[in-house]
């Protein structure tokens, strides 16, 4: 381990330790990060964060990924990354992050691969949403011998699209926005409604799925197309067309508003990040004290265009592509909560909960923004006779 008067100042908790006299712990020197090697494979101001952190913890060899479409040049300044990382051998081009189609992503991520290999980066780093919640990429990440800076192939399949983690809370009973997370296999049964049909699909196209699922008597034909359609996004084959989607689509949103009367109906991509591939329709039904069939399917009518714009704008619309759609009641009133965690595969432990609501809207002044059942809580315990003190500053936030 590294023992300079540096290391310790960039590290608190070894700092921390030396300063009362004692060797840093095991569990303490496991946070010792200092010669990690990440390439930033995001942008903006996630990327120029990336790089004050890794600077502040001690790590002098990373590098950034820039693309030809990145806005990196301000009114008369060099933005702050390409100012603060001046060895240009650490800034790496690249046509663009994910690549146009699905071709094009695919040679990205080997691109990226490559350029960590070669550069001598033994992680990458991609931020929040896009490449960041892409279990195929953190797959080939992780196959090449690198460090992914999230979570893992594993975990970003059952959590990282949005069906699957719709589900996933499902199976641990916790509740989700009512509404359809499996359009797309409704959708193929609409074409081929019964198990022999669905079965043959398997001979004729080769498809490789799972002998005891397709075996099973007992499965739903809803979840026997799903798994159908997850081997044939690994073969590159279309079963339906998006055509036969929007039209499934038009057809659960018009029994979607009869079931919820005067509400409003989102769209949402099962990928893409920043709120990326979601639109919301049926506003026109708002104002109706009781909507009529002849309303409701006007509304429902919008649905094929915004199906295929959510699918272009989150690049989903190839051949091979999982087009899965979330169909679901538009909360109007909530906010974005969320708890983060930290952990390493063998530990883990609860950040506390951020308002992003509150931090979306005010960026540029909030870093880190509380819940206000956080705050509540916080208020709570303030209360108490030997922390009454701090109750006046809370109160005040």
């Amino acid at each position: 381990m590294k023992q300079t008067s540096d290391y310790y100042i960039k590290n608190p908790l070894i700092h921390k330790d030396r300063r009362l006299g004692k060797s840093p712990s095991d569990w303490v020197s496991s946070f010792s990060c200092e010669d990690l090697k990440p390439l930033i494979v995001c942008r903006g101001p996630i990327r120029k964060e990336a790089m004050d952190v890794y600077e502040e913890m001690g790590i002098t060899h990373y590098g950034i990924l820039l693309s030809e479409k990145d806005s990196i040049v301000y009114p008369n300044a060099l933005a702050p990354e390409l100012r603060q990382l001046t060895d240009s051998r650490r800034v790496h081009r690249v046509p663009d992050y994910t690549g146009a189609s699905k071709e094009e992503r695919v040679e990205r991520i080997h691109q990226i691969i490559s350029i960590a290999k070669d550069n001598g980066y033994d992680s990458i780093f991609a931020g929040y949403g896009f490449m960041a919640e892409d279990d195929e990429f953190v797959a080939a990440i992780e196959a090449a011998g690198l460090k992914f800076i999230g979570p893992c192939s594993a975990t970003q399949a059952g959590a990282g699209k949005k069906d699957e983690a719709k589900r996933t809370a499902l199976t641990v009973n916790v509740s989700v926005t009512p509404g359809i997370d499996n359009v797309t296999a409704r959708t193929l049964l609409k074409k081929h409604p019964t198990r022999e049909k669905l079965l043959a699909l398997v001979k004729s196209d080769g498809f490789k799925c799972d002998e005891q699922v397709i075996s099973n008597p007992d499965i739903s034909l809803e979840d026997l197309a799903d798994h159908i359609l997850y081997a044939s996004y690994v073969k590159g084959v279309d079963l339906f067309s998006i055509e036969e989607l929007c039209a499934q689509v038009q057809a659960e949103v018009a029994d979607m508003f009869r079931k919820y009367p005067q509400s409003r109906i989102r769209l949402k991509a099962i990928g893409g990040g920043g709120g990326k591939g979601q639109r919301i329709l049926g506003a026109s039904l708002l104002p109706l004290k009781k909507a009529d069939d002849k309303a409701i399917a006007a509304a429902a009518a919008e649905a094929p265009t915004l199906v295929r714009e959510i699918l272009n704008e989150v690049k989903a619309n190839g051949i091979g592509d999982n087009k899965n759609v979330l169909i679901e009641l538009n909360i109007e009133q909530t906010r974005h909560n969320e708890i983060q965690l930290l952990g390493n595969g063998d530990w883990c432990i609860a950040l506390g909960g951020r308002d992003c609501s509150l931090q979306m809207h005010e960026q540029k002044l909030l870093e880190v923004s509380v819940t206000q059942e956080g705050l509540l809580a916080a208020i709570e315990r303030a209360k108490q006779p030997a922390t009454r003190a701090k109750q006046k500053p809370w109160r005040a936030t």
